[in-house]
């Protein structure tokens, strides 16, 4: 057999080029209208640390070594170089589109083990159209993963096809490339070894060693098996906190979990790749046996059995410690085998009777179970499910209707599946019904990654319809200078600050006066070193940032919004004001409290404290508010305390109402604390209300100084 020359190579290979720079475009446009991150905090720490091993070499989170790096934080240094951060996270999006849309190669690859090159390039195109390409323009791992986790696939296929020390390594290269970019793909190091001791044990001399066993030397292997996988779960459980928890306490969940991560991907791909994909694995008994299709099958089983496992355990472990979840994410690892052994089915032929109907009811069965978060759009975790959104939001189904239409293309990827097995495979007939089939699971994947990336679209365009524009703006008034943030009250809403963060390369510490600051990376709260409102440690920075009622004594830069910004000089902060216990809406629970540190310019004048219910009117109780007002003083955990109290006040607060107190304070640095007793949780006194925090009042204090003939 001749080689093609260079030129007929390239001639080849122009439709796969075609189809990976025309689908790259799509998702490079689909970027560029996705405006600022929204998955807090994976977004910022990988912005974080692929921005420190591009300035130093080494992977660091706001200034603090990190360890080792996602290959996804080195994937995107170069990214940084660019310029500024919008440039630079511009130029990050379309690196992760790229990278993503890549799968294309190995998909293809994978699906040349075992049918024709135009089935295998349809295949390819399936594996690159599905929902979860809709995370190629998101700062998280999936996009490098999934092409990274086919291309292991491939590999280990090609182990199983000619074994070899050579194909052996480039597969163990290829799983830690992928584990190392995200580890729920160290997986794929089980699923290695499983499917070479599969081929092992199918192997002619172990089926003539077998031959020779008797009944108790296979009571033996099986009570060898049995301790094997009990002894391996409790090494997996010493190194794994999700896998000893879940298998340990939950169990009934990893199934549920497992069937709903799998019936949003079969809904995300129109179902038949499912259905097809399954089936297709039980070959036909009159297909002549050759190594490509027996490793494809191996690697193919061996996939959906671990990946699944994952997603069930995974799934349950963060009911538990999180929130209950469709983890559908866990599985887009899938797509590339699923559609190239649906390309086997049509090629080939579809599987054994007893297989298209075990696969069908499989799939009917996770396709009603996986509950379809309607209201949750878009949902994260589970993209498959933006078809669902689709019908509900657009043209307005309600669920019921959407869970009979998701039997009615169940039922209808059935009838394609037995119509291709009657008809005689290459007849006018069969290419019709095969083509009208691919034509339509194609439209339907796609449509879904289209309207999954249209809702996170949408979503960045609510959280940057927030931000101040420019987005760079402490950088622009700091001209670089480095930046600390010091607020209070930081976790209620921290989405203003991620990003204000994100794209103000200044920022270089984020500080709070009352443990709130929000990660990823080194956050503080600083000590109060002196009762003149001096904080420790020194920041070292050139500018500090600071809201939600911080005041500083330094000069102000500038005020934006709800930040001010100071001119430090690199000495340490001294702090004027400050309100703490206070949300950023402006409720307190039960405790609240104001410090003022700067009283030179005050003069003579009085504290003033306005408590208000106006906000949730009806039901609340009346509750017992008590002020108190002294000078300030360092208490045991290094905070501010009223060191004398020099007043005290007693009003009894009452639902929608508002009470005010008005106290003479010393002239020195005075606290005021407030407490109100008892709270009141918003949803337990009307269950239509969200809000379950337990509030007190809305507060406002500060002081007031007395005006002439006042």
């Amino acid at each position: 057999m001749t080689r093609r020359d260079p030129l007929g190579r390239f001639y080849s290979a122009v439709p796969l080029l075609t189809l990976y720079f025309g689908l790259a475009a799509l998702y490079a446009w689909q970027a560029s209208r996705h405006p600022v991150p929204t998955i807090y905090s994976d977004e910022i720490e990988l912005a974080q640390l692929s921005r420190s091993i591009a300035e130093t070499g080494e992977a660091a989170r706001r200034g603090d070594p990190y360890g080792v790096a996602t290959l996804v934080a080195y994937f995107l240094a170069p990214a940084w170089w660019f310029g500024s951060a919008a440039t630079g996270y511009a130029a990050a999006k379309l690196l992760l589109v790229l990278a993503m849309t890549a799968t294309i190669f190995p998909a293809y690859a994978l699906a040349r083990l075992v049918v024709p090159r135009w089935y295998a390039l349809a295949a390819a195109t399936g594996a690159t159209v599905v929902p979860a390409l809709a995370y190629s323009p998101i700062l998280v791992e999936e996009p490098l993963a999934y092409p990274l986790a086919t291309t292991a696939l491939w590999l280990i296929a090609r182990v199983y096809v000619d074994p070899s020390w050579g194909r052996a390594g480039l597969a163990v290269l290829g799983c830690t490339a992928a584990f190392l970019t995200r580890t729920q793909l160290s997986i794929l190091f089980p699923l290695f070894a499983l499917g070479l001791v599969w081929l092992a044990w199918q192997s002619e001399r172990a089926r003539r060693w077998r031959s020779t066993w008797s009944g108790w030397d296979w009571v033996g292997l099986v009570t060898l098996l049995v301790g094997f996988a009990v002894g391996t779960s409790a090494v997996i459980g010493h190194l794994s906190k999700s896998w000893r928890d879940t298998t340990g306490y939950f169990r009934e969940r990893i199934l549920e979990h497992a069937s709903w991560a799998l019936g949003a991907l079969a809904i995300g791909i129109g179902v038949l790749p499912v259905i097809a994909g399954v089936a297709a694995l039980a070959r036909p008994r009159h297909e002549p046996r050759d190594p490509k299709t027996r490793a494809f099958v191996v690697t193919s089983v061996g996939a959906l059995a671990v990946f699944i496992a994952y997603a069930g355990i995974k799934g349950a472990y963060i009911s538990v410690t999180f929130s209950t979840l469709v983890v559908e994410r866990n599985l887009i690892y899938l797509c590339p085998i699923l559609f190239a052994s649906t390309a086997l089915a049509l090629a080939r032929g579809v599987g054994r009777g007893w297989a298209i109907a075990g696969a069908t009811l499989f799939t009917l069965y996770v396709v009603q179970e996986v509950p379809l978060r309607l209201d949750n759009y878009p949902y994260y975790e589970a993209h498959g499910l933006s078809m669902p959104h689709f019908l509900n939001r657009e043209w307005g189904w309600p669920e019921g209707r959407i869970e009979n239409a998701m039997l009615v293309v169940c039922f209808a990827a059935l009838g394609v599946l037995i119509a291709l097995r009657l008809l005689q495979r290459g007849s006018r007939a069969f290419t019709a019904v095969a083509a009208s089939a691919a034509v339509a699971v194609f439209a339907w994947s796609l449509t879904t990654e289209v309207y999954a990336a249209e809702g996170e679209r949408k979503h960045a365009r609510q959280l940057e319809s927030g931000l101040i524009v420019p987005h760079d703006w402490v950088d622009r008034l700091t001209g670089g200078g480095s930046v600390v943030v010091l607020g209070q009250q930081m976790g209620g809403d921290p989405n203003e600050i991620y990003l204000t963060e994100f794209f103000n390369e200044s920022i270089e510490k984020m500080w709070s006066t009352d443990g709130t600051a929000p990660g990823p990376g080194a956050i503080l709260t600083p000590d109060l070193a002196a009762a003149d409102g001096t904080l420790t440690p020194n920041p070292e920075t050139e500018y500090a940032l600071t809201l939600n009622g911080v005041e500083l004594q330094a000069p102000v830069v500038a005020r934006v919004g709800r930040f001010v910004l100071y001119d430090v000089d690199r000495q340490p902060l001294k702090i004027s004001a400050a309100v703490t216990g206070v949300y950023a809406d402006g409720w307190m629970s039960d405790e609240a409290a104001y410090n003022r540190f700067d009283v030179s310019r005050d003069g003579p004048g009085f504290a003033t404290v306005d408590l208000s219910r106006v906000g949730f009117c009806g039901g609340a109780p009346t509750s017992k508010a008590t002020v108190r007002v002294g000078t300030i003083g360092i208490g045991p955990d290094n905070q501010p305390a009223i060191d004398q109290v020099t007043g005290v006040r007693e009003e009894m607060l009452e639902d929608c109402t508002t009470i005010g107190f008005r106290m003479g304070v010393p002239r020195a640095p005075w606290r005021l604390e407030v407490t109100i007793d008892p709270t009141f949780v918003p949803h337990d006194v009307d269950v239509n209300h969200q809000d379950r925090r337990e509030l007190g009042a809305t507060i406002t204090a500060g002081f007031r100084g007395f005006t002439p003939g006042g």
